[in-house]
């Protein structure tokens, strides 16, 4: 059985609006995602490099702070 949609359901589910979706966007800073779509690949996986070390870092130092507790 084919479980891919059709053009009309693809159709309707662009044209309408899914409320759920609406409010999520509300919550979204598109200039960010603009801004970022404007860099190379190559600066966006050296700025996804960075936030990695950044949140490793931070695991550690609340590690740190958890054992003198």
């Amino acid at each position: 059985m084919d479980q891919r949609p059709t053009r009309e359901t693809l159709k309707e589910l662009h044209e309408g609006e899914d409320p759920v979706i609406e409010a999520y966007k509300k919550h979204i800073d598109r200039s960010l995602l603009r801004e970022n779509l404007r860099r190379t690949v190559a600066e966006r996986m050296s700025n996804l490099m960075a936030l990695q070390r950044l949140a490793v870092e931070v695991r550690s130092a609340g590690r740190q702070v958890r054992k003198r507790l």
